[in-house]
């Protein structure tokens, strides 16, 4: 009898104070968003006198300055779109942020914020190390500047204090950005690395164009002319604007006078030392393989690049 005569209320009670618990704000959760979201936008790497934020990369100008300083640009410029899905990273952080202090759920935008950070993190990482197998810099903790490491502790903290999941799965979450942007790195690179081709004087040009009407194409429409050029082979004609030095090889350019946007040829071994004996305001005819062309933030201008390149005659 006096079990059956407690008052109802008792386990509502309980129940109410199980919900508010589990949605009670986390202080280490929204401290990891406010730092995830400052550190986005400051400064990573240092490459020389360059300084570059987490949001170079989904903002166009991370391998902009790699190619116009070190000349190593993007080697599938016609996937440059799906850089902007690392612009969910400050976008997810603050709504996640906002809805945790509401007491709502929102431990799946945490999560994905969280990962994407840590998986550029890696990228700015790993890339680094490129450029400095390629003599940049001297050391690559000279290069990686404090505001990368505090981007990558608060993303795991963001992620390990992310309501409803297992801490298995928050582990998971936290290997799995940086081990999928590795493992990407190194694919393509060995891809790149062993790549054979045929001899580009060999191979049928798809188009003869003339310099200025290329690079005026693409200004024009870049989606079309990435359409039509892209992976074929080109004979470009025109005057050369500049000869750009790249530790053992040289990069020949033909550049618009009046947008500043530009084609860029990178040689192939076998015609290296015909391309050093290039002088600017020359006349050439160069067969190459175009890249694609991608519009430049931070030089307000389009650059359209080209590989295996050989001189024409």
């Amino acid at each position: 009898m006096f079990y059956d005569s407690q008052p109802s209320w008792l386990p509502d009670r309980f129940s109410n104070c199980m919900t508010q618990a589990n949605t009670s704000k986390n202080p280490v959760h929204l401290l990891a968003a406010a730092v995830l979201l400052v550190s986005f936008f400051l400064p990573w790497v240092k490459w020389e006198d360059s300084k570059l934020a987490g949001m170079e990369f989904p903002a166009g100008n991370f391998f902009a300055v790699s190619a116009d300083k070190f000349g190593l640009d993007n080697p599938y410029p016609q996937f440059s779109f799906t850089f902007y899905i690392f612009w969910l990273i400050p976008v997810l952080t603050l709504l996640a942020a906002y809805l945790h202090a509401k007491g709502k759920k929102a431990g799946l935008m945490a999560i994905i914020a969280g990962v994407l950070s840590l998986s550029l993190v890696t990228v700015y990482i790993v890339f680094s190390n490129t450029l400095l197998d390629l003599g940049v810099g001297n050391g690559l903790t000279g290069m990686l500047q404090p505001f990368l490491y505090i981007q990558a502790i608060a993303a795991i903290l963001f992620i390990a204090s992310a309501r409803s999941f297992s801490p298995f799965l928050k582990f998971f979450f936290i290997l799995i950005g940086p081990a999928l942007s590795f493992g990407s790195f190194k694919y393509i690179s060995h891809e790149l690395e062993n790549s054979t081709f045929s001899s580009t004087k060999k191979e049928k040009p798809a188009y003869t164009v003339n310099a200025d009407e290329l690079i005026r194409e693409f200004v024009t429409g870049d989606s079309a002319a990435n359409a039509k050029y892209t992976d074929k082979i080109l004979v470009v004609n025109g005057v050369i604007s500049e000869l750009e030095a790249v530790d053992s090889t040289v990069n020949v350019k033909f550049t618009d006078s009046t947008s500043g946007s530009y084609a860029i040829f990178d040689f192939q071994a076998e015609d290296v030392a015909a391309a050093k004996k290039l002088t600017a305001g020359e006349t050439v005819s160069i067969k190459a393989s175009c890249s694609g062309g991608i519009f430049s933030r931070l030089r307000q201008a389009t650059v359209i690049s080209f590989k295996r390149s050989a001189i024409n005659k």
